[in-house]
């Protein structure tokens, strides 16, 4: 069994691309401030806290190799959706430049946070197996 097989770190690993995927939304955002009727896109939120709480509950947990796993299989297939903005410029553009700014922030905080965790569970796991963390 590795590292990867366990929920847990399948779940970071989801977030950490859905966070990744959500940076490249953005950029595209910004890059496209001053094109005439564009509008802004982000990626729909995913539900990671219902998610982790099934972790922690062991819902998610299989006993018997013929067990169906309840892992989403879902990799970089996240729905994008339109995100106009507060406002919209002459030229039909609704990108706002510091809004955008600010999801790009709290974005690169959600993943330092996220390979955090993913980092610290590494090390507990190789502690926990007699090695050096």
């Amino acid at each position: 069994m590795s590292f990867a097989d366990l929920p847990i770190f399948n779940l970071l690993q989801q977030k950490m691309n859905w966070l990744g995927n959500r940076q490249d939304v953005l950029s595209r955002n910004i890059a496209n401030a001053s094109t005439p009727g564009y509008v802004p896109h982000d990626l729909r939120e995913t539900d990671f806290s219902a998610a982790l709480s099934a972790v922690s509950r062991g819902d998610l947990l299989t006993t018997n190799g013929r067990h169906l796993s309840a892992r989403s299989q879902g990799g970089g297939a996240f729905a994008t959706v339109a995100a106009p903005g507060s406002q919209s410029s002459p030229d039909g553009n609704s990108v706002i430049l510091e809004e955008q700014a600010m999801k790009v922030a709290e974005t690169q905080m959600q993943y330092a946070e996220a390979a955090g965790l993913y980092k610290k569970m590494i090390s507990m796991w190789r502690s926990a197996l007699g090695g050096h963390g």
